[in-house]
C-alpha cells in the first residue's frame, strides 16, 4: 500500500531531481530510491509510489491510480497526463499553480528529453501537445 503524502511534500522532492538528465533507461538513485529518470519515473519518485525493480510507474500506470478533475480544481501536486499513444508520445507533468489569473498559463515540474528535470512555465494544458492532456489527482496525496 501506497503512504498518503502532502502536497507540500510531493513538491520538496520533485525540486530535489532539477537537473537530472533524462532517459527511458537509466536510473536515478537518492533518499528516496531508484527511479527511471523519465518522466513517470520523475513523479513516480515526487509521489513516493513504488521505485524497483521498474523504477515507477509508468505513464499510464498513473492514470489507474488517480481521479480525473477538472481544470478548476487544479491544486499544486495535481498532474497533468497524456496517456496516449506510445512511451515516445506520453507524458506526465506536475502541477505547481498557476503563473497567470487567467489561467492560461503554469508553472509545472517535467523530466522532458533533451532539458532533464526542470522548473518552468507551460501553456495549459501543455504547449503544443494539447490533444490527450488531462488534469488528474493522484488518490494518495492528503
Amino acid at each position: 500500500m501506497v503512504q498518503p503524502i502532502t502536497r507540500a511534500e510531493v513538491l520538496r522532492r520533485a525540486a530535489c531531481w532539477v537537473g537530472v538528465p533524462y532517459s527511458q533507461t537509466a536510473f536515478h538513485v537518492d533518499g528516496y530510491g531508484t527511479y527511471r529518470t523519465d518522466c513517470s519515473g520523475f513523479v513516480s519518485m515526487a509521489f513516493g509510489l513504488p521505485d524497483v525493480p521498474h523504477g515507477g510507474l509508468n505513464t499510464v500506470d498513473l492514470v489507474a491510480v488517480s481521479t480525473p478533475i477538472g481544470k478548476d480544481e487544479l491544486l499544486p501536486a495535481d498532474v497533468l497526463i497524456d496517456p496516449v499513444g506510445d512511451r515516445t508520445t506520453r507524458h506526465v507533468v506536475l502541477f505547481e499553480g498557476w503563473a497567470n489569473p487567467r489561467r492560461t498559463h503554469y508553472v509545472g515540474h517535467e523530466q522532458c528529453s533533451g532539458l532533464g528535470t526542470v522548473r518552468r512555465t507551460l501553456v495549459y494544458p501543455y504547449d503544443t501537445r494539447p490533444r490527450g492532456f488531462r488534469p488528474y489527482r493522484l488518490d494518495h496525496v492528503v
